[in-house]
């Protein structure tokens, strides 16, 4: 008899990794021992997102008839792959209702024979409040930009953005024991590595390799941050997904270039941790009891985080850590780009994603042909 085909579902959340985990399939980094994997994303599958959107809005009947195509075309792709296991990542699922995931994976994705995984990480909530800032700096968010981090979370206690239980609950309700939430603490996962953990998790246990290294999405240091955001604010009028995908690029090109002799963390400072811990307390025990079996996981990481915070706010302001000149050169080049990216005759974020794909294929390309980066790392 011929085992059921597995479609696993990665719903995130952001700033848990998902960069690494879909960087290692898109890459082929990942190779399971007698078993195969189906990854359908050039890179990620966070466009779907928006296919969701439209169709929660219902405004517009084209953009729902487009999702709907969209899904079904997703759809037909899993149903034909003949790999044991089909992966689908988007850490954008995590705004999607877990109730219209659930319709939509029923009527589109699957055919009734699979088994069905849906796995999610969780970041503990300060931490996930100051990289969460970081990230909108890097992508170019104007209300996050113009903001602190104490801004900053005042915006996302506004619209309830990092309470966790409700939502993760939602998605248990829906799907039972198919759904895992692992924590993303680095001394619990496995080896201390989240694409080991999630490989481990996802696919039974089954022994795996990886090859080659995980560089995606490394967090900037507060002086590259802050020469992103003296260009993120000259291209302040232009579209958002452009200064997203420009976010984007600059952090791919950055990791190719040797890095800083002085690197600042972004780190929280004590009041804001407080904040956080007074916001977020009930929220984690919660969360510490119906998913962790009642250890103290979330909630030990907010009483971390105050203990470890520093005394005093970090600036945000680039002239504090760049200098006259610095600041000066940046700008005339930004000002520069930001008229580049005026021609209307080029989809500029489609242009800079791609510059992301080629890389993606060109490490994929070297590592399956035992080219640069073939070293092995271990796992089971």
């Amino acid at each position: 008899m011929t085992k059921a085909k597995t479609l696993i579902f990665h719903i995130g959340d952001h700033k848990t990794g998902s960069t690494s985990i879909q960087y290692a399939f898109a890459q082929k980094q990942v190779q399971l021992e007698g078993r195969s994997v189906f990854y359908p994303a050039k890179i990620t599958m966070n466009m779907l997102r928006r296919h969701f959107d439209a169709g929660e809005d219902g405004t517009s009947p084209k953009a729902v008839a487009r999702a709907q195509q969209v899904f079904a075309s997703l759809g037909e792709r899993l149903k034909a792959a003949k790999e044991d296991y089909c992966l689908v990542s988007a850490e954008g699922f995590e705004t999607v209702p877990a109730a219209t995931f659930r319709e939509t994976l029923d009527t589109h994705w699957a055919a009734g024979d699979e088994r069905i995984r849906i796995i999610a990480y969780v970041r503990p909530h300060a931490a996930r409040v100051i990289s969460s800032f970081a990230e909108r700096v890097k992508i170019g968010l104007r209300k996050v930009v113009d903001a602190d981090p104490d801004a900053f979370f005042e915006q996302m206690r506004e619209i309830d953005r990092f309470r966790y239980y409700p939502r993760f609950m939602a998605w248990r309700e829906q799907f039972g024991e198919a759904f895992l939430l692992r924590p993303m603490i680095r001394q619990r996962l496995r080896e201390g590595d989240v694409v080991k953990d999630f490989v481990h998790h996802a696919f039974d246990g089954t022994p795996f390799r990886l090859l080659g290294e995980d560089s995606a999405n490394e967090s900037l240091c507060l002086e590259d941050l802050m020469r992103l955001k003296v260009v993120q604010m000259e291209l302040g009028p232009l579209p958002p997904q452009l200064r997203h995908s420009f976010g984007w690029e600059f952090g791919r090109v950055l990791a190719t270039l040797p890095p800083l002799q002085t690197r600042t963390r972004l780190e929280l400072h004590k009041s804001l941790a407080e904040k956080i811990r007074m916001e977020y307390r009930e929220d984690a025990r919660a969360m510490d009891r119906d998913f962790f079996g009642g250890e103290k996981v979330l909630e030990a990481e907010l009483d971390q985080a105050c203990d470890t915070a520093r005394s005093e706010p970090q600036s945000v302001r680039p002239e504090d850590y760049l200098s006259g000149e610095e600041m000066r050169g940046i700008t005339v080049l930004a000002r520069i780009l930001a008229g580049v990216f005026e021609n209307d005759q080029v989809n500029w974020p489609v242009f800079l994603h791609g510059k992301r794909v080629q890389e993606v294929r060109q490490v994929a390309r070297a590592l399956t042909g035992g080219g640069r980066g073939g070293r092995q790392r271990a796992g089971a």
